[in-house]
């Protein structure tokens, strides 16, 4: 293995706190981190790691040369990119991360876009909610994060990472098309089933607190991460919940849309590391995102 490869084990154990998150992130076994740090600990001579409770920390030698790791790794990113630039042509392969609106809505036609305009670069895909997103790309897991930030959430500012905005997506209502009464809000249909995203997800917390500002508690008997089976839902005529704008038109035909004014809206935007930010084919990849898909209402 790569000393290259041991120094960022080194800066995700900083980062992370134990040996066990950083193969689970880096995608080794827990005994080959653990021997990698240690071949670390034997090249520089030095003691690099110290137990803290259940977590290992870094020792004041682990210190200096996760401070120095960082630069190194940095260098060689922005090597790289000076590389890429040299070229006549965009070129190369940029590691995507997106949630799964990003997925349904931007992504095909950003891989169209890219393949025209730019036959040479490409792009991989992974999906990914936004907190995992972030985490992929300050790990160099991705290279660009497609994210989403509800009104009052906020992440941990990470120094390494450039943040760009793209648009605002409204949040909708989305009913059974065959409701015999007129629905100008979530108030009318308060007394419905609702499906709503997963405990803990910011999309639920957002709905959730959404209802209880409008005066009641919804009655939830369903929960899905996948937008799609809170389509089918309401066009089943079985629940009521909140989709985004973003969402392709053909994937909510049969419901209902009701628009909830633009305070109710989340913010859409990427993430990159200031490395890579100003990289021919980043920044063709941003150029081609900062058009944004026709709204589904």
């Amino acid at each position: 293995m790569s000393e290259m490869k041991r120094l960022r084990m080194l800066i995700e154990l900083d980062r992370l706190g134990t040996v066990s998150a950083v193969a689970k992130r880096l995608q080794y076994s827990t005994s080959a981190v653990s021997q990698q740090l240690a071949q670390l600990e034997r090249d520089f001579e030095a003691p690099l790691l110290e137990p803290d409770g259940r977590r290992v920390r870094l020792t004041p030698q682990g210190l200096v040369l996760l401070e120095r790791a960082q630069a190194v790794l940095r260098e060689w990113e922005g090597a790289r990119s000076a590389v890429s630039a040299s070229h006549d042509e965009v070129r190369g392969t940029l590691a995507v991360a997106a949630y799964e609106s990003a997925c349904l809505a931007m992504v095909p036609e950003l891989v169209r876009g890219l393949r025209d305009a730019h036959p040479e670069a490409h792009v991989t895909l992974v999906q990914a909610d936004a907190d995992v997103a972030r985490e992929r790309v300050i790990s160099r897991d991705s290279d660009l994060g497609i994210v989403e930030r509800y009104r009052g959430q906020t992440f941990p500012h990470h120094p390494d990472l450039v943040e760009t905005v793209l648009f605002t997506d409204p949040m909708l209502l989305v009913v059974p098309n065959d409701l015999d009464f007129e629905v100008t809000g979530p108030r009318d249909v308060a007394d419905l089933d609702w499906v709503v995203e997963m405990p803990g997800t910011p999309t639920r917390d957002w709905a959730v607190a959404l209802c209880r500002r409008l005066g009641f508690e919804p009655r939830i008997r369903y929960e899905s991460s996948d937008v799609l089976v809170h389509h089918n839902l309401a066009r089943s005529g079985v629940a009521v919940g909140f989709l985004p704008a973003l969402t392709p038109a053909h994937l909510l035909e049969g419901t209902r849309l009701i628009e909830l004014g633009a305070a109710e809206a989340r913010t859409v935007y990427t993430v990159a590391r200031r490395s890579q930010h100003e990289t021919p084919l980043m920044a063709a990849v941003l150029e081609l995102l900062a058009h944004r898909p026709e709204a589904a209402t």
